[in-house]
């Protein structure tokens, strides 16, 4: 095979002249890719026209760009024509409009493809603003994973506005197109340079549909731009997001995602899909790395037949190098002939590991050669040797890299720090717990023993009167009848006292469904007659009847707890007529007292651990510092105090 490439100057019968002088009309099977850097409909649409006059037979697939190669050189608002000739392989070419999702139109373009034949290589071109590539390369895979897929997302010179694709049949304002490459003989292989390092702190992806990013650690895509690269990136999305990427962590290779659009709820279209919970970073081009691993891939190379080179490389290379990205491309113009387009966005298969993968920010080679002979040792290295590499964006892009490594090194460190720390803290606040609640308990015991005082006499007393009457023989069925069920019924609130006790210090940490009613009156069937004996009026104003899934017997040592204090600060202050009231609305649950209210220089401490005011009287300290972290932490509520003309009054809210 070779491949003969043209700059096209819109001068038609020069290129007509080009193609009679090779002989390419002559030629069997041609395959043409057009790069189009001034496009319209019209224009393509014509000069297909003419060349299919003088080439009947030939095969074009073409795509617009943001930027065009041709023999290591870099070219903007250019069109590049490369004919390549084969002379044992069979070309054939498919076009798709785009209607649906990304894979759902690959799926349209495959099934054109011919079924008694697999094919070798296929390079396809794609709309580069609606393709989701992830998804429509992964239709590819489905169909062969040995398939070896090159190409890339068109471009439109960074407008974002509309990019076309076209072959000798169709041209597709939003659609796909492909060419299919049949041959035994056919030698290909694959390469990329990547070169984007990752920068700053990791983030999350929290909420994305497809290649469509919502939100980043809970914050807009676009907010996100702007406070970590500033607000002049923020307001120039999404052009500016293509030379920031986000790298994909935590995967075997790096891949990058650029931005191709902009939503108006501040939502980022990138070229490949993203997942909820993945993690990112925000990428930048080391030149350094950029230019050493085109050194490698030239080495590497030598090891191949290569008749013909073809390149679809990121525009953010370009933008980010400028003239120095013909550094990266120059010296392989020296192996065979070579051209291609700048993309947004690059196909990438590796045959040894049966894999297609969108990429972005990245060079990618396909090389293709029906020649089996492998000329590395006439390849020249002139063009690395002699090259001139900025020295200050060198060692801008090292002070990056170094910085970077350095500061994720220290928040590694930090969230190690802090994740002992946290550990300790939910221990130490397991022990505080456990302390409140064995606190509570000594409470209830003497509450429960002063409930039990009133049925333990009754029983006594009747059977009492039991065994007098039987003494007497006044015993009867009917007196035995009636003192027994009095004893059974006194001997069954004993019974029920002891269970609402077991309940409510049961550990159990399964939620359930559950309303304020329910609880309030649990936590009163077994303190309320304790708290009406000290002369203490209980209002319930209990009106929820709505219901919400918690933890039951963690709200009701809350309620409890609020209940004590109050019954507690009543009685220390001897109020006249007090009252503790309960109410409850909806999802808020309101525990008030008339004892004056709480000081207001201590109410902004009384939910802090140890802080009591009743140190003297055995206080701990640890009352409302559990309660608040009851709520807030294991339910996902608030508890929060206030004071009106009355008293204090503690708020819980549970959503």
């Amino acid at each position: 095979m070779k491949t003969l490439n043209y700059n096209y100057n819109h001068n038609f019968e020069e290129l007509k002249e080009f193609i009679l002088d090779n002989h390419i009309n002559k030629a069997k099977n041609v395959l043409l890719q057009i790069f189009c850097g001034k496009f319209h409909v019209e224009s393509i649409s014509l000069l297909i026209k003419n060349i299919k006059v003088i080439i009947p037979h030939i095969n074009i697939i073409g795509a617009t760009t943001s930027g065009e190669i041709l023999d290591g050189k870099v070219y903007s608002h250019s069109s590049i024509l490369s004919f390549s000739i084969f002379e044992k392989t069979t070309i054939k070419t498919y076009f798709v409009e785009n209607e649906k999702d990304s894979y759902t139109n690959a799926q349209n373009l495959i099934n054109q493809f011919d079924k008694e034949i697999k094919p070798k290589v296929a390079i396809s071109f794609a709309d580069g603003l609606h393709t989701d590539g992830e998804l429509y390369l992964r239709a590819f895979h489905c169909y062969d994973k040995e398939l070896l897929v090159a190409g890339g997302l068109a471009g439109d010179n960074a407008l974002f506005d509309e990019t076309i694709v076209f072959t000798q049949d169709k041209v597709l304002k939003n659609g796909s197109v492909v060419a299919l490459l049949y041959s035994e003989n056919l030698q290909a292989s694959t390469q990329f340079n990547f070169g984007w390092e990752s920068i700053g702190k990791t983030m999350i992806i929290t909420k994305v549909k497809n290649n469509i990013v919502y939100e980043i650690d809970h914050t807009k895509a676009v907010d996100i731009y702007s406070k970590y690269l500033g607000k002049e990136i923020g307001e120039n999305l999404p052009i500016t997001g293509v030379e920031f990427p986000l790298i994909l962590q935590d995967r075997d290779l790096l891949v990058a995602r650029a931005t191709i659009g902009l939503g108006e709820d501040k939502s980022l279209i990138f070229a490949g899909t993203l997942r909820k919970g993945e993690r990112v970073k925000f990428g930048y081009g080391n030149i350094n790395v950029i230019l050493n691993g085109g050194e490698k891939i030239f080495q590497q190379m030598k090891k191949f037949p290569i008749e013909s080179i073809f390149i679809y490389s990121c525009m953010a290379r370009k933008e980010l190098m400028g003239n120095e990205i013909e550094q990266e491309l120059e010296p392989l113009n020296s192996i065979a002939p070579l051209c291609g387009f700048f993309t947004y966005g690059e196909f990438f298969s590796s045959i040894h590991h049966s894999t297609h993968e969108l990429l972005n920010e990245t060079m990618t080679m396909l090389t293709l050669s029906e020649s089996k002979v492998v000329h590395g040792s006439l390849l020249r290295t002139e063009a690395f040797e002699n090259r001139e590499n900025s020295k200050t964006l060198k060692a801008l892009s090292h002070l990056i890299s170094q910085t970077s490594e350095e500061l994720e090194q220290i928040n590694h460190t930090l969230e190690q720090r802090i994740k002992i720390e946290v550990e300790k803290n939910q221990y130490q606040n397991k022990k505080m717990l456990e302390q409140s609640r064995l606190a509570q308990m000594g409470e209830m015991l003497s509450m429960i023993a002063h409930q039990w005082r009133q049925p333990l006499t009754a029983i006594s007393a009747t059977s009492s009167a039991l065994n007098l009457k039987s003494k007497l023989n006044k015993l009867d069925n009917e007196t035995v009848v009636s003192l027994t069920n009095k004893i059974s019924l006194y001997a069954q609130h004993l019974s029920n006292t002891i269970d609402d006790f077991r309940d409510f210090f049961k550990s159990n940490k399964e939620k359930k469904e559950i309303n304020y009613d329910e609880l309030v009156s649990s936590v009163l069937n077994i303190v309320e007659i304790s708290i009406v004996n000290k002369n203490i009026k209980i209002i319930k104003n209990l009106e929820s009847k709505e219901y919400f899934f918690s933890y039951p017997n963690e709200i009701k040592q809350v309620i409890l707890n609020l209940i004590k204090n109050a019954e507690d600060i009543l009685v220390e202050k001897k109020i006249n007529n007090p009252m503790i009231t309960i109410s409850s609305t909806k999802n808020i649950l309101t525990i008030a007292d008339n004892a004056g209210g709480i000081p207001f220089d201590i109410i902004e401490r009384i939910f802090d651990p140890y802080f009591s005011t009743k140190l003297e009287k055995n206080g701990t300290g640890l009352g409302l510092y559990m309660s608040k972290t009851i709520i807030e932490e294991h339910c996902g509520g608030i508890l929060s105090v206030t004071n009106n003309t009355s008293g204090a009054v503690f708020k819980i809210i549970i959503n």
